[in-house]
């Protein structure tokens, strides 16, 4: 499914700025073309009123003037007196011949309604708007016919400007344009392909998560099902073990209750549904609560339960009692069945960790202790459970907060799914309270909860 999306992500990424990239750069191209055109026609115009000027005045031009401004600014200049051509060969080549242009500069001019062959009858001056003209080898020029009276006759002046160099720059102006667009939407692809795959990179791992999720879900719920279904199809067979078949089948079904409890608190902590009622409270009346709630828990399988508060009073608060309850129910529960195991004999697996872990704690005064904590820290009130355990190495640490995971030697543990701490650091995150895990000094864990004070 997610490479089908990358590359569609990819494709509608590139081609949309793609075409945004092309757009800029055809209105930029344009923005030259037009201003290059309007510098050459203003050059342009410039040399046709200098000459028509001089031609006005009756001035003469000498054949060495007229080759350097031909040379100099690429023109074709051709000068006429009653039809009677000057006697001026021309300086600058042209891939056509000069009269075929001028030629044809006059049949332009002709076709703008100018009469090139007789004296102008309404004014002093005529002139002919501006022209574009072919040559025969593709080259292309811009023209102008003046022609002025005379008492004798006539004047005629016709100019022509090669623009051949300047089209061919366009050119080549229109070729780089092109490559840059090129080399620009390959690199929005390359770019739009990192992006893509950064940003699919949480999605992918969601959707992996969840698939995971579903599956260990799904195993966990077979498993009571299976032995729901066993015993129930067993009860006809054996009527006299109905009882033990019966409390079999309740106990069960008690455990998938728990099971599907829990997946439906992890489900509304996902969702963003989960009722949040922060507020201001005592919190070493909760501690105090729960060392009288699981003191006789912990006696019961041979460990200690002890509450350390500081000496001045701590101050409220700032968060849901409810779910801050539910949270150190967990850390003390997690303790009870794996804080107080001491397997450290080579060969032993009943322990929630693998066997002789580095951390383990030596046997002492510490054994089966288990120790509830509150600090005073600036704004912060510091709760922590610590246990004196076998402990969790570095691997450990980093995914015991995942859904169901366990650890090897706490696998074949059927009165736990693994979802204990995960949820415990659900409900923590949507309070936005900071939960921790690290090592007990002497061996064990420390899981530790920093809770804001009442916020003025």
């Amino acid at each position: 499914m997610f490479p089908k999306l990358r590359k569609k992500l990819i494709f509608v990424y590139t081609t949309s700025t793609g075409l945004i990239l092309s757009l800029v750069l055809a209105l930029a191209f344009c923005f030259y073309t037009s201003s290059v055109s309007r510098q050459q026609e203003a050059a342009f115009q410039n040399h046709l009123f200098t000459l028509s000027s001089r031609f006005q005045s009756d001035s003469s031009f000498s054949d060495s003037e007229l080759a350097r401004l031909e040379l100099q600014n690429h023109l074709l200049i051709a000068i006429e007196e009653n039809g009677h051509p000057l006697f001026f060969s021309g300086a600058y080549g042209t891939p056509t011949s000069r009269s075929i242009l001028t030629s044809r500069a006059e049949s332009a001019a002709r076709e703008e309604g100018i009469n090139t062959s007789a004296a102008p009858v309404s004014s002093e001056i005529t002139v002919s708007p501006l022209l574009h003209i072919k040559g025969e080898q593709n080259d292309s020029y811009l023209a102008s016919v003046l022609i002025a009276r005379q008492e004798n006759g006539y004047k005629k002046l016709i100019l022509l400007f090669d623009e051949t160099g300047t089209r061919t720059g366009l050119l080549i102006a229109g070729l780089l344009y092109l490559l840059i667009d090129a080399a620009g939407i390959l690199l929005l692809f390359l770019i739009g392909r990192r992006f893509v795959r950064h940003a699919l990179i949480p999605s992918e791992e969601n959707f992996t998560r969840q698939q995971e999720f579903v599956a260990a879900a799904s195993h966990e719920l077979r498993s009571p099902l299976a032995v729901i279904r066993a015993s129930a199809s067993a009860i006809p067979g054996a009527p006299e073990h109905s009882g033990k078949l019966i409390r079999t089948i309740l106990k069960e079904c008690q455990r998938g209750s728990s099971l599907i409890k829990s997946l439906l608190l992890l489900a509304s902590a996902d969702s963003h549904t989960l009722s949040i009622q922060k507020t201001c409270f005592e919190i070493d009346e909760l501690l105090l609560n729960l060392l009288e709630l699981y003191e006789p828990l912990f006696h019961s399988r041979n460990g200690r339960l002890l509450l350390e508060l500081p000496e001045e009073p701590l101050p409220c608060v700032y968060v849901d009692p409810d779910l801050c309850r539910q949270i150190l129910t967990i850390l003390l529960d997690n303790a009870a069945a794996y804080g107080l195991r001491q397997d450290f004999s080579e060969g032993t697996d009943s322990g929630s960790i693998p066997m002789q872990p580095t951390n383990a704690p030596a046997a002492g005064t510490n054994a089966g202790k288990i120790i509830l904590k509150a600090a005073n820290r600036g704004n912060t009130i510091f709760l922590s459970v610590k246990d004196y355990g076998p402990g969790l190495n570095s691997e450990e640490k980093e995914r015991i907060f995942d859904r169901f995971y366990r650890a090897e030697g706490s696998r074949s543990d059927k009165e736990h799914f693994g979802l204990g701490l995960s949820i415990a650091s659900d409900l923590a995150k949507v309070q936005e309270i900071p939960l921790s895990v690290s090592d007990t000094e002497g061996g064990g864990c420390t899981f530790t909860l920093q809770i804001p004070t009442e916020q003025l």
